[in-house]
């Protein structure tokens, strides 16, 4: 972190790029269950990866956001890769997806959608001309502005929990640019399942923003909230339609002015795991076959799938896994991404530690590693506790987990900026 006679607002420049990232007709899309061979049909609203980039003289930050559920490890590398080509350090791009469920597969899910060898091979080149374009792009920010405010009506819920926490605000900052078109930074917490199981292609709520803000002139990047535990309530296409403009025309003019002012990095994170013995991992099979009645059963077939593999990596799976969350501080407002899908209860303690209930904390950062349950997930014995680690190929975090990650992000925040 810079000190304080190094802070003072110098010029600001930001680029935006666009690339395509449409799957073929065939492809299966993922989520919604466990082997339904869900294809892609048709396409309602093309696929996108969007990249922002942002420098003031000593530092750059890159932004990028795809219309995927999820990235795998391969993918994120390949982008992180092109942007230490165009002179960006690694630690200073945030990648994130805006997790739709009428996207195709990417990571692979435990019979919750295939992925396509050929798509995949060939995405982390498609993705890649939006981080150029972004370079190329540049152009003086004339004037940062912020905003957050709650969002009205009853588009989404706690899917969890009736009476749990839900973050209505969307949060959204405008960079008006010198002769070229703003950027708007946009951000809200909600799975992107407005369209249930429909074989289309679509960025779900979030096409719909983007092509309202294209309709108006403005260039757009969604960064998706902790939407683990956050569902569209009454979803269908029109509610979807009506609320994407809901967040375009909550955040296209934003009044609050914020310094032009840069920083970013890197927080590092430890992620305690349960450990199971051969005879645990077994056991946790038999009870899912014992819960759906038979071993045919489609989520008996995952559970047995996940027994079999971590069988062959037993002597790997290791009780602690460590890692680091992309943050970026823009006119002082913090932005962090976690690899999860994240619950609310977890940013609304990193906020509460910082003070600062502007920040934005996102999941679905690059390679997703699955769900992070809070303790009251364990204690209802839902799905995301129970058994959602099975379609993650991984092990369940501990109890607890989630409520901690939001004090380490907090705890190092703070350090980064007492400039330890």
């Amino acid at each position: 972190m810079r000190n304080k006679a190094e802070r003072k607002e110098i010029n600001m420049r930001a680029g935006f790029g666009r690339a395509e990232i449409t799957p073929p007709l065939g492809v299966e899309l993922a989520g919604f269950g466990y082997y339904l061979g869900r294809k892609c049909e048709s396409v309602r609203d093309p696929l996108y990866a969007r990249a922002v980039l942002i420098e003031d003289g000593k530092e750059k930050m890159l932004l990028v956001s795809c219309d995927v559920l999820g990235l795998s490890r391969r993918i994120a590398d390949r982008i992180l890769e092109e942007a230490e080509e165009l002179g960006i350090p690694r630690d200073h791009v945030l990648i994130v997806s805006v997790h739709t469920h009428t996207g195709p597969a990417v990571i692979y899910h435990l019979g919750c959608g295939e992925t396509d060898e050929d798509y995949l091979s060939a995405l982390g080149d498609r993705i890649l001309p939006a981080l150029r374009q972004a370079a190329e792009d540049l152009a003086e920010v004339s004037r940062l502005r912020f905003i957050r405010t709650p969002l009205e009506g009853d588009y989404f819920y706690n899917r969890a929990a009736p009476e749990g926490p839900v973050d209505r605000d969307a949060r959204g900052f405008l960079m008006e640019r010198t002769g070229r078109a703003p950027i708007l930074i946009g951000s809200a917490a909600c799975h992107g399942v407005f369209l249930g199981r429909a074989t289309c292609v679509s960025a779900d709520f979030s096409g719909a923003f983007h092509r309202l803000c294209g309709e108006a002139g403005i260039l757009s990047l969604y960064l998706n909230g902790l939407c683990g535990d956050i569902d569209p309530l009454r979803p269908s296409e029109q509610r979807m339609e009506e609320f994407g403009r809901l967040l375009f025309e909550t955040l296209r003019e934003p009044e609050r002015e914020l310094p032009r002012t840069l920083e970013g990095g890197r927080l590092p994170w430890t992620l305690r795991l349960r450990r199971f013995s051969r005879e645990e991992i077994r056991g946790q099979a038999e009870a899912a076959v014992r819960r759906y009645g038979s071993a045919e059963e489609p989520a008996a077939r995952a559970a047995l799938r996940w027994e079999e593999e971590m069988l062959l990596r037993e002597d790997k799976l290791q009780a602690e896994e460590p890692g680091d969350a992309a943050y970026c501080v823009l006119g002082g407002i913090p932005i962090l991404a976690l690899p999860f899908e994240g619950f609310t209860e977890t940013g609304r303690i990193f906020r509460r530690l910082i003070g600062m209930e502007d920040a934005l904390v996102l999941g679905c950062a690059e390679e997703l590693l699955g769900y992070l349950p809070t303790r009251d997930e364990y204690d209802r014995d839902s799905y995301a506790a129970r058994e959602s680690f099975f379609l993650y190929r991984r092990l369940p975090p501990l109890i607890g987990e989630a409520e901690r990650m939001g004090e380490q992000m907090a705890e190092q925040l703070a350090l980064r900026k007492a400039g330890r």
